[in-house]
């Protein structure tokens, strides 16, 4: 299964993405709590703060969550990016 990447722009330099995230980025970001490394993160990127300014917000169930969750965030169908 392909991984999927889902980005949508907030700002200039803000978006919110959805998509698994690499083993140090997790614990970088202190996404603890969320049920391990594995699966689809909802994320903030603020491009002016130093490293790209990764915040994890949440952890989708599954890939539908994921997806359902990006049209619900931008009200437009969810179309994965490559990766």
């Amino acid at each position: 299964m392909d991984d999927v990447f889902l980005k949508v722009r907030i700002s200039d330099s803000q978006s919110v993405c959805i998509s698994p995230i690499p083993k140090q980025l997790y614990r970088e970001a202190g996404a603890k709590g969320l049920g391990g490394e594995f699966g689809y993160f909802v994320y903030e990127v603020d491009e002016t703060l130093p490293g790209g300014g990764i915040e994890v917000i949440a952890k989708a169930a599954s890939l539908e969550a994921a997806m359902r969750l990006f049209e619900l965030i931008t009200k437009r169908p969810a179309t994965p990016l490559a990766a």
